[in-house]
């Protein structure tokens, strides 16, 4: 496999767990003003916000993850090298990803909990 090809992989990898944190995020804070509201005039605002939120993220997603997929590769490439560099990198940021989404899911570090349980 060409190595340019599995570069793209790795950021498009990146630029879909990044893209689903951060709607995570913005849907966690959004639900959390739902009870001030009746849960008629709370599922219009709501929908809207999504509208006015989700429609710029999803027609710049591919463009925004990109630009961040490649530095993140970009900067491992000047620390290691091209290829070893880029796979460092990916990987340093998978793991990132990784505990930010235990953290999301479990409220846990889920680096803890692994080696607890080897």
């Amino acid at each position: 496999m060409n190595y340019r090809k599995i570069f793209k992989f790795m950021v498009l990898i990146l630029g879909i767990l990044l893209a689903n944190l951060v709607t995570i995020w913005i849907d966690n804070y959004m639900l959390s003003y739902k009870w001030k509201y009746s849960p008629h005039v709370f599922t219009w605002i709501g929908m809207a916000i999504v509208i006015v939120i989700y429609y710029p993220l999803f027609t710049h997603i591919d463009k925004w993850s990109t630009l961040a997929g490649n530095k993140v590769l970009k900067a491992g490439k000047k620390l290691a090298g091209r290829r070893l560099g880029s796979i460092i990198a990916f990987l340093v940021a998978l793991l990132i990803l990784y505990f930010l989404y235990g953290l999301e899911w479990f409220e846990s570090n889920v680096f803890t909990s692994f080696f607890k349980s080897l």
